[in-house]
C-alpha cells in the first residue's frame, strides 16, 4: 500500500506515519528527513542540498524526486510507502505517478489531516 499524508505543519503527519511504520512495517519517506540525511552523509548530492538550503532556496524537484526514487525499492520490499511531505508540486506528483507506474504500482490512498487553526 502506498499512501500520501498531507496537512499543515504540526498536524500530526509524522506521528501518524510513525504509527504506520510500527504497526504495518511500512517505510516512511519524509523528504525533510531525507534531505537532512543526505546532508549528513557528505555525499555529492548532500553537498548540493546543503548549498541550496544555506542560500535559503528551495531544493529542486529533480533532487527531491531522486531522493524518493532511491528509496522506493526499500518501500516496495516492506510492502508500502508513506509519502510524508511529498509531493509538494505538480511536477513532483507527476514524477511520482510515473515512477510508481513504471514499477507496476500506484498511490492507494491520500489522507489530508485537518487541524483547527487555533489548535496549531
Amino acid at each position: 500500500m502506498n499512501l500520501i499524508l498531507f496537512g499543515p505543519p504540526a498536524a500530526g503527519k509524522g506521528t501518524q506515519a510513525k504509527r504506520l511504520v510500527e504497526t504495518r512495517n511500512m517505510v516512511q519517506l519524509s523528504t525533510g528527513d531525507m534531505l537532512r540525511a543526505a546532508i549528513a552523509s557528505g555525499s555529492e548530492l548532500g553537498r548540493r542540498v546543503e548549498g541550496v538550503m544555506q542560500r535559503g532556496e528551495l531544493v529542486t524537484d529533480e533532487i527531491v524526486v531522486a531522493l524518493i526514487e532511491e528509496r522506493l525499492p526499500e518501500a516496495e520490499a516492506a510492502g508500502g510507502a508513506i509519502f510524508d511531505g511529498f509531493p509538494r508540486t505538480l511536477a513532483q506528483a507527476e514524477a511520482l505517478d510515473a515512477m510508481l507506474k513504471g514499477r507496476g504500482a500506484s498511490i492507494d490512498l491520500v489522507l489530508r489531516l485537518k487541524v483547527d487553526d487555533q489548535a496549531l
